[in-house]
């Protein structure tokens, strides 16, 4: 540090997301902490079916799955990566109110959030798919129409991918907070996705820090391992790793979700209560035109309650 003041408040802003980031992971491994045997349950139960679609895919590699294998290598994932997810929600928003829940009544509770968890996902995966499908077909376009040889070709792709990758972490961390208004909030989708982009706009780097912060601990590892694997095996092996290691992510998002959920969800609480307030004095922000006709879809279907305050 150069002792000049201008370079500490530079120094002090930039890493006061981080430091806040830090703060919302250690709430969330207060909620949580307590409850690790039903999280693990819940890691066990509902990492199973992704875990079975990724077998029977590696196990696709060498001979021709039947249809109801096509079919269970398809639909299994589903039910990690939407009913998995809602049953951690619920489970936090019990036990961040000191309410012991086990499985069976997670489960159960969770059911009729699915088809809210499953709208709101529709708008946040045409969100982040729209422009990071773009960018993946002018990459291929560029490989197949302009080729590049020499050192030149791995340069340009790692650069493809840097690009790509930074889209869409840009964009997760724009959508990160719309099952939480869509679940904890008891907004519609639409309304969901719609305050979760503006409340991330808003409170960008606090929102890309607390992803990073909180779902790093957890990620990096099972993405190193995923790496070595990757590196290490040959011939069928890597062949049905790599055919499986689809499925096999959503089982390492399971895992995830313990640490993570509980972080975003006491971001979602603070930032939330901050936009009421802001509202309270300066009134509601109009609904944009274009989701007035989403809205209008699932006006008619009646509100489920608020699954919980906010923190």
């Amino acid at each position: 540090m150069s002792g000049d003041p201008r370079g500490v408040v530079r120094v002090t802003v930039a890493s006061a997301p981080v430091r806040q980031a830090v703060a919302y992971l250690r709430r969330g491994l207060a909620i949580s902490r307590p409850y690790w045997g039903t999280h693990a349950l819940i890691f066990l139960v509902y990492a199973v079916p992704a875990a079975a679609a990724a077998w029977l895919a590696a196990a696709a590699v060498t001979e021709r799955p039947a249809a109801g294998t096509r079919v269970a290598i398809l639909v299994l994932p589903y039910v990690t990566a939407i009913v998995g997810t809602v049953v951690v929600m619920v489970a936090i928003s019990h036990q961040a109110h000191r309410q012991r829940i086990g499985l069976a009544r997670v489960s159960l509770n969770a059911l009729p959030w699915v088809p809210r968890y499953f709208w709101t996902n529709v708008h946040t995966s045409a969100i982040f798919w729209v422009p990071v499908g773009l960018l993946l077909l002018v990459r291929g376009w560029q490989e197949s129409a302009a080729p590049l040889a020499g050192g030149l070709r791995p340069a340009v792709a790692v650069l493809w991918w840097l690009v790509i990758g930074v889209v869409a972490l840009v964009i997760h961390t724009r959508t990160l907070l719309a099952p939480f208004f869509a679940i904890h909030g008891d907004l519609p989708g639409t309304l969901a996705a719609l305050e979760a982009w503006r409340a991330s706009g808003r409170h960008f780097r606090l929102c890309l820090a607390t992803l990073i912060v909180a779902g790093g601990p957890v990620a990096v590892p099972l993405g190193a391992v995923a790496l070595g694997l990757m590196l290490t095996l040959s011939g069928q092996a890597l062949a049905q790793f790599v055919n499986a290691i689809g499925d096999l992510v959503w089982v390492g998002i399971q895992a995830i979700r313990p640490v993570l959920i509980p972080a975003v969800y006491a971001l979602y609480g603070d930032l939330w209560d901050t936009e009421l307030a802001r509202r309270r004095e300066k009134g509601e922000p109009p609904i944009p035109a274009f989701a007035r006709p989403l809205l209008a879809l699932t006006r008619p279907l009646p509100h489920l309650g608020r699954l919980s305050g906010t923190l």
